[in-house]
């Protein structure tokens, strides 16, 4: 556990919620996806500022820096997320910050692992994939040999919910959607009603929702979609595919620790603290605002390429919350490779009384088994797959009556909007559409422009 610096104040923030939301309140994702980022910037920093001469711990740089270059001598790497704490903390979390979390609640969120997956036929190190990056070509998301993989499951029953894995140039897809729903404390006969009322052409989709594995062929999706250079916001309103897909390229990650690096390389310590167990532990530590600031810019070129990833906050205003002083995260080291981050995201809130915890884990291995395709996939139509949605807008089908959902239109869009939009490829029937669903101008707008604005992400060799 961290030795957290002093906090003042035994009472929480001053933004109790209206209304408690089901399995991970409002509060509650605030905090962890503040904490995600940090730790992932923690993985970043302690991995490439030994090798900076502003370093002063060298003894302590040399051990962190050398602890995570190990995991990519490896041919697999498996890196878990996952609450670090217990469900009576995360319930006291809760009442600390005046937005309470129902004990069941706490149970699941203590018990969700995020795990990210890869291997290669090489170590890691020397795959093409990480020196270099994909260079798009006939197929971009062929990872040069690496494969990557992503899962959401629970620890005790190692129970899945979601599984992806992108190997050999295709994308496979299983999900659990139902259990997905039951997490958020949906009531799953919904579902269910709605899968009989789709039309025969949303057999894909039926697919999913039961849980089969999917494949998709990424080389005949830029085929179908016209290449790059084609289908870039081209024809959203009409049933094509955006050709901008999410990128999974292994040399972000590292394009990312470079430009942490540059921007925080003279305000992070790095402490050697001795033992904790029989790991190494190492503490880096570092002031909040600016840290959270430079951070927020480099995940930002990190995303850049992900459509539809909503912008984070960056401003003055943005920041207002974030404490003026040092926080810190732990970095603990077995057998000279980087074994975990633990960080601590109670500190945060100035406010919280110091006994109050909401500890996150990122933990490291090399013991993962290699990713591969899994037997028995069903791969994926693309064009029946438009066909189902084309089916499913043109019949206005609803999918339930749900008090919780709000159907409440978007402004009227004006016609110099509607001319702006077809500009990004959104025909009018579809701007209308999505208004109607309750979508504003400037969302319909960044929705579109997610789908033509997917730079490629600069080599990280400079």
């Amino acid at each position: 556990m961290l030795s957290l610096p002093p906090r003042s104040g035994p009472s929480g923030p001053e933004f109790a919620s209206s209304k408690q939301e089901p399995a991970i309140n409002t509060a509650t994702r605030r905090s962890v996806r503040a904490g995600i980022a940090f730790t992932a910037g923690a993985v970043a920093l302690t991995a490439g500022l030994a090798a900076c001469s502003t370093v002063k711990q060298l003894t302590a740089g040399e051990k962190v820096s050398g602890a995570f270059q190990k995991l990519t001598d490896a041919k697999s790497m498996k890196i878990e997320l996952s609450v670090d704490a217990t469900s009576d903390q995360l319930v006291a979390f809760g009442k600390a910050i005046d937005d309470p979390i129902e004990k069941k609640n706490a149970d699941l969120l203590s018990d969700l692992t995020l795990s990210i997956s890869m291997s290669s036929d090489k170590p890691l190190k020397d795959s093409e994939a990480f020196k270099n990056g994909y260079t798009g070509g006939a197929n971009a998301y062929d990872l040069k040999g690496v494969a990557i993989g992503y899962a959401l499951s629970t620890k005790k029953s190692g129970k899945t919910y979601a599984d992806l894995r992108l190997v050999d140039g295709k994308m496979y897809v299983k999900a659990d959607v139902r259990g997905i729903a039951g997490l958020m404390g949906e009531d799953t006969s919904k579902i269910d009603e709605a899968m009989s009322a789709l039309p025969p052409e949303a057999a894909p989709i039926k697919d999913v929702v039961d849980g089969k594995w999917l494949a998709l062929d990424m080389k005949k999706f830029e085929e179908l979609t016209g290449g790059s250079a084609k289908a870039k916001g081209k024809d959203i309103g009409r049933g094509a595919v955006p050709e901008a897909m999410p990128s999974i390229d292994p040399s972000a990650i590292r394009e990312f620790t470079k430009s942490l690096k540059d921007a925080l390389a003279d305000n992070v310590t790095l402490e050697d603290k001795g033992k904790s167990g029989d790991a190494d532990l190492i503490r880096v530590s570092a002031p909040a605002r600016p840290l959270v600031k430079a951070m927020t810019k480099s995940v930002e070129s990190l995303t850049a390429s992900i459509p539809g990833y909503p912008a984070l906050p960056s401003g003055e205003d943005d920041l207002k919350d974030v404490p003026d002083r040092n926080f810190s995260a732990d970095v603990l080291i077995k057998n000279g490779k980087a074994q975990a981050v633990t960080f601590d995201l109670a500190q945060f809130d100035d406010k919280l009384d110091p006994s109050v915890h909401f500890p996150i884990r990122l933990a490291f291995s090399n013991d993962a088994a290699p990713l591969t395709a899994p037997a028995g996939a069903s791969e994926l139509d693309l064009t029946k797959f438009q066909e189902a949605f084309a089916a499913m807008a043109g019949s206005g089908q609803d999918f339930g009556d749900d008090a919780d959902f709000d159907t409440t239109p978007g402004t009227p869009l004006t016609a110099s909007q509607y001319a702006e939009l077809a500009k990004l490829g959104v025909d009018r029937q579809t701007a209308e559409r999505m208004n109607k669903s309750g979508l504003e101008f400037e969302q319909i707008k960044q929705i579109a422009s997610a789908s033509t604005d997917a730079p490629p992400l600069d080599s990280f060799n400079s």
